[in-house]
């Protein structure tokens, strides 16, 4: 009977605390077109779109969706002029998806990886205006949603940037999914070093602020793209050293804040040990993996075949 009372409450508990889930809806499919004649509007709009929609650079010039911009104007929901001269175009995003479908192309899933975006070595830690541009313009044509933020702001402490053990935990406080790091001068124009980090990934490459946003956009999107090909399967995880509601809590969002999970369930409690039920569009490797950077759900020293077992620490 306290097993059971125990497992109500905690249900109680995870029903009033949202999950920590800090991926962005992005608006993919309303776009403003600008300098545009009355009759390209549709078909430039679209082209944006694509490219959000699919996360392929590319994607206006792939000869699959020539047809599909070409009659732009019969998935318009809604147009209206917008700021600065322009004009505001709303598609009909299931219609659009499914065309994408239809090309034998994939969809990239509108809840993106919420991304900081920090500069380091910059004067005073904060880029030029034209560098934090072209970053938030890159973004906005990719479809990824960032923010600009200063080092300072991960609150580690002098010395520079910590391993990626420390700098994750620092992001996923401040409520995103991972960061971006630039080494440079400042300027816009100039090539940078770029660190991107997220619980499953950690890739490295040079080029502009603008292109910093394209290298993070197709790692989000090859990383997306492996699970879909499997679809959603439930991974069992068995947790040790839950022996609190707040415990509860903290594995529940440290489960859920992992990018390629689309459920957690408790299934059940005894003593200090929960077993959950993780819905995944990955695989139990892949979810070990992406929770490798949380330092207090950690690998358990006695595994069970079939099920992912951890241990959470005070």
């Amino acid at each position: 009977m306290r097993i059971a009372f125990r497992c109500a409450a905690v249900l109680a508990l995870l029903c009033i605390v949202p999950a920590a889930e800090a991926a962005r809806t992005v608006r993919v499919y309303d776009v403003t077109v600008r300098d545009t004649a009355a009759a390209q509007v549709a078909p430039a709009a679209m082209r944006v779109a694509l490219v959000r929609a699919t996360g392929q650079r590319d994607a206006a010039a792939d000869p699959a969706f020539a047809a599909l911009i070409a009659d732009a104007q019969r998935y318009v929901r809604a147009s209206r002029p917008g700021t600065a001269g322009g004009t505001d175009v709303s598609f009909d995003g299931s219609a659009v998806d499914s065309a994408i479908a239809a090309a034998g192309r994939r969809v990239w899933p509108a809840a993106r990886p919420f991304t900081l975006v920090v500069f380091e070595g910059a004067v005073s830690d904060v880029p030029s205006g034209a560098a934090r541009i072209a970053v938030e313009d890159a973004a906005s044509r990719r479809g990824l949603p960032v923010s600009v933020v200063p080092a300072a702001t991960l609150n580690l402490g002098a010395g520079g940037f910590a391993d990626r053990e420390l700098l994750l935990p620092a992001v996923q406080r401040l409520g995103a999914d991972a960061v971006l790091v630039g080494r440079g001068d400042g300027n816009a124009t100039t090539v940078w070093q770029w660190t991107l980090a997220s619980p499953s990934m950690a890739e490295s490459w040079a080029g502009t602020p603008a292109e910093a946003i394209d290298g993070a956009v197709d790692a989000f999107v090859r990383m997306n793209d492996a699970p879909v090909a499997t679809g959603e399967l439930d991974v069992i995880v068995m947790v040790t050293g839950v022996r609190d509601l707040a415990a509860y809590a903290g594995v529940t969002q440290a489960l859920a804040q992992v990018s390629a999970v689309r459920g957690v369930a408790l299934e059940e409690a005894v003593g200090d040990t929960a077993r959950f039920r993780v819905t995944t569009r990955s695989s139990a490797e892949s979810l070990a993996a992406a929770l490798a950077g949380n330092a207090r759900l950690v690998p358990s020293g006695a595994p069970i075949p079939g099920v992912l077992s951890l241990s959470w620490l005070p």
